[in-house]
């Protein structure tokens, strides 16, 4: 009776706190990150959403049962990967003010690249 908290905490608590050490990394990597380069392509995917008796939460912008991703494709030209094609997720307002050509920078620090010259 005495290994039964050891046993909650292995089968319940353990494989939360491992996820979200996992997702901590993932995010301060990507806050680490610095690099500048250009947007070679954009893109826009919408899917349509499932009913409401799915599983789930559905989110919806309007009535039109939709979902909307943007993307952009940035070749990196100074940085750690120098060269490579990267596609970023990125808000609505962002891929409407990007253009194919415009330079963009990520600071060390911040989650969004911001548009440059």
């Amino acid at each position: 009776m005495n290994a039964l908290p050891l046993i909650i905490f292995l089968i319940f608590v353990a494989p939360g706190i491992i996820f979200l050490f996992f997702v901590l990394k993932l995010f301060l990597k990507g806050k680490r990150d610095s690099w500048e380069g250009v947007v070679v392509d954009k893109g826009h995917v919408v899917k349509e959403k499932e009913d409401e008796d799915s599983w789930g939460v559905v989110w919806r912008k309007g009535p039109e049962k939709k979902e909307h991703f943007y993307h952009i494709k940035v070749k990196i030209e100074e940085g750690k990967n120098k060269g490579e094609v990267h596609a970023i997720a990125v808000p609505p307002e962002m891929y409407e003010e990007i253009k194919v050509g415009d330079r963009l920078r990520k600071e060390k620090g911040a989650l969004w690249p911001k548009k440059i010259g």
